[in-house]
């Protein structure tokens, strides 16, 4: 349950694989390369034993980490780089895919008898069927996360907001905590959210005010966080261009390690639920909303890019994230379980998720004061302690909303898919012509 920096795992790991690199030995090394912050550290120190137990082979893995999408795709697409698996967000998954640049994934091996319907949810089967461009007879990815983006505030200093009527003026407009915002530093993200901001009226006269988030509201939000019109886009540069007026920085990574310290350089800012649910093992002061205008819902999943050197290991290293089981500090402990503690993400896998929903609302509950006795439970005791550190009552009912969205945020939440190829090329200009603004 508690978080531990993989820092020192990734350092081991990398000098570990030295003289494997060197002897040219590629089917004994797993070159795997995902965001930082998003792995259990016993995870990654577990691997390479695990696989051993189940194949009887040795491999070192090799684990990297990337700071955005668009970088790491870079390195697959032009540089033609031999990752074995690469954790990507869901459009650019459609990206890779349009450019044949996958293999499949073998679903059978990596979740076993249940299979892949009887373990991944069914809200992100579908999502996945949209972003692989088919209809999941062949499957192209793992999903490993999932959520939403929205804004994350300090509720002890920003005390005007709240996490259940939040509004995407209050970062985009003029007004309160001018020069103490965030922005995310990624082209798709803030795209998506100036375009919400553009259509803000339409949205809201589809929706009744925001109050009914109807079939015809979510077609139309799906159409505005993907229009890369001429005009759409020029509409989107305006607004981003008006918003960074008010914005401390931009940032990629390390904005939520600023926003849990006393002094924080700003206040709130746009952030994806998982890196809010990892700051927020750290500063209980930090909440996170989906605003009332409309959103995006994002699937992060493992690939398997056609460069790739070791795809035997590659897949075992899927089923390991799926049901893997290693020994921790003497106990059994199921993989997708520690992944999902430690990053402070909504897993796709469902038994996980049903279990750690019902942990966080026992915990709840014996908090408001229902029937529960200390130690019954030890991971309804940890929420319990967790919850209790907040200075805000609402606090675990913002956190049980944020990592299990009710249908109602769902409601007004859209999956981005990819662009074509001179949309992404306008889009990279307007995103440097903003960047440049004064």
């Amino acid at each position: 349950m508690k978080k531990i920096s993989v820092l020192l795992a990734v350092i081991l790991i990398i000098i570990s694989s030295v003289g494997l690199a060197g002897c040219g030995d590629r089917e004994r090394i797993l070159k795997v390369y995902a965001p930082g912050e998003y792995i259990d550290e016993d995870v990654l120190s577990g691997f390479e034993d695990w696989y051993y137990e189940e194949t009887g082979k040795s491999v070192t893995l090799q684990y990297k980490t990337f700071s955005t999408n668009e970088d790491a795709y870079t390195e697959i697409y032009r540089k033609h780089a031999d990752y074995d698996l690469v954790c990507f967000s869901d459009y650019i998954v459609s990206r890779l895919r349009k450019n044949d640049l996958l293999l499949p994934v073998d679903t059978e091996f990596i979740y076993g008898d249940d299979g892949e319907a009887g373990t991944v949810m069914g809200s992100i089967l579908e999502a996945m069927n949209s972003y692989e461009i088919g209809d999941g007879s062949v499957r192209y990815s793992a999903p490993y996360m999932w959520g939403t983006f929205g804004i994350m505030y300090r509720a002890d200093m920003a005390n005007t907001l709240s996490f259940d009527n939040l509004s995407w003026d209050s970062l985009f407009k003029s007004g309160e905590y001018s020069g103490e915002r965030y922005m995310k530093n990624s082209i798709r993200d803030a795209y998506a959210s100036a375009s919400i901001v553009a259509s803000k009226d339409k949205l809201s006269k589809l929706s009744n005010g925001f109050t009914d988030y109807n079939d015809a509201y979510r077609a139309e939000l799906l159409k505005v966080i993907n229009d890369t019109s001429e005009s759409n886009m020029q509409a989107v540069e305006n607004v981003l261009k008006e918003q960074k007026k008010y914005l401390f920085a931009y940032e990629s990574d390390d904005g939520k390690d600023d926003m849990i310290t006393s002094s924080p350089s700003a206040i709130m800012g746009l952030f994806w639920s998982c890196d809010a649910g990892y700051a927020m093992e750290d500063s209980r002061d930090l909440f996170y909303g989906v605003p009332k205008e409309g959103a995006n819902v994002w699937v992060d999943a493992y690939v398997m890019p056609k460069y790739a050197g070791n795809t035997e290991a590659a897949q075992y290293f899927l089923k390991y994230l799926a049901r893997g089981v290693i020994e921790v500090d003497g106990d059994e402990c199921d993989v997708p379980v520690l992944n999902r503690d430690y990053a402070g993400c909504s897993t796709p896998v469902q038994w996980v998720n049903d279990q750690t929903k019902d942990i966080m609302l026992r915990a709840k509950a014996a908090l408001e004061g229902g029937e529960y006795s200390e130690g019954e439970d030890e991971d309804v005791d940890y929420y319990v302690e967790f919850f209790s550190e907040a200075t805000d009552v609402r606090f675990a009912q913002m956190y049980i909303d944020m990592l299990f969205p009710s249908e109602e945020v769902l409601n007004r939440c859209a999956v981005m898919t990819d662009s074509d190829k001179d949309a992404n090329i306008n889009m990279a200009k307007m995103w440097i012509r903003v960047k440049a603004s004064k």
